[in-house]
């Protein structure tokens, strides 16, 4: 029986380390280069339509940014404002006419940082000796006597087995939700970039109507580059995650009765994906309040 549960807990921990490598390569996988850059190549011609409407889009609130100058401003800052307001149009124009360039280096720069985080620790998760020793030592019965203690020690690990075998099962559950949940959190922090890329255009023709509305474009940079930036918070929330809850979540077991070692030992083990899975389900929120 304790072959059968080592195996069972094997399992759960190959599964893990299977769904957990590939969350790894979809952290560190730029939005540019998924799907062989297939994606991008879509968000491009998307961009590219929209991209027409920027500079009509931007001459509007140009407009609508100098009536209001001309309304509110004293007669002596007119033209001064007038000034000011047509070095934004231009500098606008500018930066439109490269923006795709531009989001595409914010995406390189965010991509070098994820790199350079994934490049050390570890996110892999296995049976351990003290794990082994106490399957041992719960699931080994003494040699066959007719006494109580025998009788005890039989129902005992008849018990024992039961709980490792539920608590073997509902581990391999929680190992396959909770990696399911990080791989979609993965993918999410994939298309989330591509999704607002081609209304980068829009964006920027917005800040041609003055300080209070050009703070939607600062905004827009700003959720880009967060949900690019996701990708390095979600790979430090699987490090770490791994290193602190294998740490920290270390149960006294000494003079504990075996059902309980058997339950405290899964729950031990348990506790480390449902952490992770919540930690990078909630990057997101993380940088948005970042930035």
């Amino acid at each position: 029986m304790a072959d059968v549960v080592k195996a069972l807990y094997n399992c759960s921990f190959t599964v893990w380390n299977t769904l957990i490598e590939i969350a790894m390569t979809l952290f560190t996988t730029s939005p540019k280069e998924a799907a062989s850059g297939s994606a991008y190549t879509v968000v491009h011609s998307i961009y590219n339509a929209i991209a027409d409407a920027t500079v009509p889009i931007a001459t509007v609130f140009f407009i609508i940014a100098i009536y209001q100058s001309v309304v509110s401003a004293p007669p002596g800052q007119q033209a001064q404002r007038f000034l000011q307001d047509a070095l934004r149009y231009c500098i606008i124009l500018f930066i439109a006419a490269n923006m795709w360039n531009i989001m595409g280096y914010i995406m390189e720069f965010s991509d070098g940082i994820t790199g350079k985080i994934s490049a050390s620790g570890n996110y892999k998760l296995s049976v351990g000796g003290d794990m082994e020793t106490i399957i041992d030592s719960c699931l080994v019965l003494p040699d066959f006597e007719l006494s109580g203690e025998w009788l005890e020690k039989f129902w005992t690990t008849a018990g024992c087995s039961l709980l490792f075998l539920i608590g073997g099962i509902v581990l391999l559950f929680i190992m396959a939700a909770s990696c399911l949940s990080i791989i979609s959190s993965a993918f999410q922090r994939i298309l989330k970039p591509l999704m607002i890329l081609p209304f980068a255009g829009i964006a920027i023709a917005l800040g041609a109507g003055g300080h209070d509305i050009s703070r939607s474009l600062l905004t827009y940079i700003k959720t880009f580059f967060g949900f690019c930036l996701s990708g390095a918070l979600m790979v430090i929330a699987a490090k770490c995650g791994i290193t602190l809850c294998t740490n920290l979540v270390n149960f006294e077991l000494g003079g504990v009765s075996d059902l309980y070692k058997c339950i405290l030992i899964t729950v031990q083990m348990a506790v480390t994906p449902i952490v992770i899975s919540g930690l990078v389900k909630g990057c997101d929120s993380m940088t948005a309040r970042m930035f």
